[in-house]
């Protein structure tokens, strides 16, 4: 394939001998929208982690999903080993607690509440932290990853299914399904196996909650939290995913202004998209000696130590250790890759 800088300099040759020095200051602005076009390419950069956590004890593919809750003081950090237990770190990485409580594979968390697939059980576990609220759902299908969200001032959760197709919108506080969509349904020429769906996250305040496709297709969608109807295909290995898309998340910069995050795990990127509708490609980076990434979790609250808030993401190779999790600055990502608009 042709380079497309030299591609836009030929071009830019061809003009010059069509026309002749009558024509100078046509050419100029041609020249000028042709390079502009051309630089419009999004490149991919690299960050360095600030911190990252112990590795954990489990041997193998066991860390897995993040997940921030903001406290009155310093926030936690809950991170989940899918053959074993559940992690409990500071912003900083120190581990603080292990809890033996199952196989949890995905973690969420909503201002007091928060959520996890257990697959020892086939449930989904939620609490709210300070109230002694403890309860549980058993979707019936093979649980596989969740997210929470607070809709119409109750708690919702997105239930998606291990090795199908299947993705339940549950209300938790009314114990109720809602629904159960196909992930595949918009899809042509769907493959017999490789359908499943894990990450997922709720934008209550633009409505939307974002699913990752993963599988034989690897596709970003969006639906909208109402009814769970398809808004949009956002992105897919046609365009600038890698493999499989796996965890998302939003970092907010306005009430409903931002970015998602979406890990693309087959290329060891991070893709940002707008926050809003038409949800556009901003450009993609890496995280130094971070690969394979499953889970992630952002935050744009300020603290002392990160004024921009963190991302923390599931390392998954940290060799010669086993795997786990590292937290990143975000004023890192922002000051390398702010989008006009974005605010900063």
């Amino acid at each position: 394939m042709m380079n497309m800088v030299t591609g836009c300099h030929s071009a830019l040759d061809t003009i010059s001998n069509i026309f002749n020095k009558t024509f100078k200051a046509i050419i100029l602005i041609i020249a000028f929208i042709l390079l502009s076009a051309c630089g419009g390419k999004k490149e991919t950069f690299v960050v360095e982690y600030d911190f990252e956590t112990p590795p954990i004890a489990s041997e193998g593919d066991a860390a897995d999903d993040p997940a921030i809750f903001l406290t009155e003081g310093d926030p936690l950090i809950l991170g989940t080993d899918k053959t074993a237990g559940m992690y409990i770190y500071s912003f900083t990485g120190e581990e603080l607690a292990y809890y033996d409580n199952g196989k949890p594979n995905n973690v969420d968390v909503r201002d007091s509440w928060f959520a996890y697939t257990d697959r020892s059980d086939n449930s989904v576990q939620y609490a709210k932290l300070f109230e002694n609220i403890s309860l549980a759902v058993y979707p019936e299908i093979n649980i596989y990853g969740v997210c929470i969200g607070i809709v119409d001032s109750e708690l919702r959760a997105i239930v998606t299914e291990e090795e199908g197709v299947n993705i339940q919108y549950w209300n938790l506080e009314k114990q109720e399904l809602i629904k159960t969509i196909d992930i595949t349904e918009d899809e042509e020429n769907v493959p017999a196996a490789g359908n499943e769906a894990e990450g997922c996250v709720f934008d209550e305040e633009n409505g939307h909650i974002f699913i990752s496709r993963e599988g034989a297709r690897g596709i970003l969608k969006v639906f909208d939290t109402e009814n769970l109807e398809l808004i949009k295909i956002i992105d897919s290995r046609a365009g600038n995913i890698g493999g499989d898309p796996e965890g998302i998340a939003v970092y907010k910069t306005g009430a409903k202004d931002g970015f998602i995050i979406l890990s693309s795990q087959g290329d060891n990127k991070f893709n940002m998209y707008d926050r809003q509708y038409p949800f556009d490609y901003q450009g993609s980076f890496q995280i130094k000696d971070v690969e394979h990434t499953d889970g992630l979790d952002v935050t744009s609250v300020s603290f002392e130590r990160f004024p921009k808030g963190f991302l923390i993401v599931h390392d998954g190779e940290n060799l010669p250790d086993n795997q786990n999790f590292k937290i990143v600055d975000m004023e890192r990502i922002l000051k390398k890759k702010v989008a006009p608009g974005w605010m900063y």
